[in-house]
């Protein structure tokens, strides 16, 4: 009996973690998933300061680090107790399709999370985003991809 509860336990924990590894939230994601729609005619300036202020206020009490590559962002760790979900928001080139039909030049913005606390991190992840469309919607109006 006791074996069994054991067991079912350890593959309950290693479904959560497989399952709460890592996901990736996107203004240009087909899925439905996205805060936003595509593409933004903001500069990287802009698009630093925007996603500056939703890490802030996602996480007003952590720590945010800058990230250089693969593309400029920030990154927080949320923690509970002996787990730690990583996300990192990311300005990322993209193509928009103007209401003429000309393609531009903009970004997009991309949010990563990593770690074995799915529960915080998913629900903080799309909060990020959610901040940053906003915040990137009040500069440009957003694009179609191209």
């Amino acid at each position: 009996m006791i074996y069994t509860h054991v067991k079912r336990t350890f593959f309950f924990v290693l479904f959560l973690l497989i399952a709460g590894c890592s996901g990736t939230y996107s203004t240009v994601d087909d899925s439905g998933s996205a805060a936003g729609a595509g593409v933004y005619l903001i500069s990287m300036a802009d698009a630093l300061l925007v996603m500056e202020d939703a890490m802030q206020k996602e996480f007003p009490e952590d720590r945010i680090e800058d990230v250089l590559a693969p593309h400029r962002g920030y990154e927080a760790k949320l923690r509970f107790l002996a787990d730690i979900d990583v996300i990192t928001v990311y300005a990322v080139p993209g193509q928009g399709r103007t209401p003429d039909g000309e393609v531009v030049d903009g970004l997009a913005f991309e949010v990563h999370r990593s770690g074995t606390y799915p529960v915080g991190g998913i629900p903080k992840s799309k909060a990020v985003l959610k901040r940053v469309a906003e915040g990137a919607s009040r500069i440009s109006e957003v694009l179609p991809k191209h």
